[in-house]
């Protein structure tokens, strides 16, 4: 039986310090029958020399040219040229192990349309792990996406929203014609939610198969800003648009709500959180605008209690300003006495808006 052909899609922006090591690990492999996409996206420095090399070493590498327009066209263009049964995307700032490609196609089965590998993390681009990113716990099991399960997983894990070091079968996303929004960051979000919405059944593995540097300074983890807080934003109103207004299934409306909320949580305290005093002000008055304008309604229990405890605090505060919605979010199951009365007043105070408003939250705990 011949081997599945794997391509592993590369976009690169100014990573000529990085992309050597990254390149050397894809080279390595164990598992040969592979091609390795690699988009150049308008880099400034000597990206393509890099490249030249490795081109000319081995004829899986292929090159190909854009004028910028961003990491998710960069991987749209390479999906247009991909010809392998599985698409794997790699960031050539980040090392694979050598037996990632065997370690995630022996995974592989007609009715798994992801096989999601484990991520380490490391201080540089090297095999030096630090600690993990969070795994499902339940590896090398077939997961079925039944009822849409996999979006309550997702956020009760709560498993990384990347889209490296996952294998997609091919046919799974023309099927689906998925592919990169652009014009945003954080577009790893958006891929996670309609990747898993639509997909049959996934697996993870059990051992790390891809080491993620997050000491590069130009990546975008490393660099939040308001850019960053209106593309969360832009995603949330999108799915709210796309998927929920939608979608018929009830049960399935119930789950991107979930999404919607978990995503508007994550927007407060991983982008809001991190915005100084001038851009805290600007940012202001466009989450009161998107967290009004989308409203996913919630009417049975899904998640386990102490997710559905938050989720439903949480739209009681979203209509208090951004700065006390971060407050209660960071004093939220506190130790701390004083924080725990902090927490209960601005829940108090969010509860008389709500009823001063005559806006009822119906609660599913």
């Amino acid at each position: 039986m011949s081997q599945p052909l794997i391509s592993i899609i590369v976009p690169c922006y100014n990573v000529e310090a990085f992309i050597k090591k990254g390149l050397q690990s894809i080279y390595l492999q164990t598992y040969t029958n592979w091609e390795c996409i690699l988009v150049d996206d308008g880099s400034k420095d000597n990206v393509s020399g890099e490249i030249d090399i490795w081109v000319k070493k081995d004829s899986r590498f292929k090159y190909i040219y854009q004028d910028n327009e961003g990491v998710s066209s960069a991987r749209n263009k390479g999906l247009d040229h991909a010809t392998g049964d599985y698409i794997l995307f790699f960031d050539p700032d980040d090392l694979f192990s050598t037996n990632a490609l065997e370690n995630l196609i022996s995974l592989a089965k007609d009715d798994i349309d992801i096989i999601i590998g484990k991520n380490a993390i490391t201080n540089g681009q090297n095999y030096d792990i630090v600690e993990y990113l969070v795994h499902y716990s339940k590896p090398l099991q077939k997961v079925s996406n039944q009822d849409k399960n996999l979006i309550k997983i997702v956020v009760e894990e709560p498993i990384i929203c990347v889209a490296w070091n996952k294998l997609y079968r091919r046919d799974f996303l023309k099927t689906h014609n998925l592919k990169f929004k652009k014009g945003v960051l954080h577009e790893d979000e958006l891929w996670f939610f309609e990747t898993l919405f639509k997909a049959n059944a996934v697996i993870f593995n059990n051992e790390p198969t891809y080491f993620y540097n997050v000491t590069n300074l130009n990546s975008v983890i490393n660099n939040m800003g308001l850019k960053n807080l209106k593309s969360y934003l832009e995603i949330i109103e999108y799915i709210y648009e796309q998927y929920y207004k939608t979608e018929t299934k009830k049960t399935n409306k119930e789950l991107i709500s979930i999404y919607i909320t978990h995503l508007k949580i994550k927007a407060i305290l991983h982008c809001y959180k991190q915005l100084n005093k001038k851009d805290r002000l600007e940012a202001k008055p466009i989450i009161e605008a998107c967290f009004a304008r989308v409203t996913p309604v919630r009417t049975k229990k899904i998640l386990a209690d102490s997710f559905e405890t938050l989720h439903y605090h949480f739209k009681l505060v979203k209509l208090l300003s951004p700065n006390l919605i971060l407050r209660y979010l960071r004093y939220y199951k506190s130790s701390r006495t004083m924080r725990q009365i902090k927490a209960k007043w601005i829940l108090k105070k969010a509860t008389k808006t709500n009823n001063s408003k005559n806006r009822t939250i119906v609660d599913v705990r």
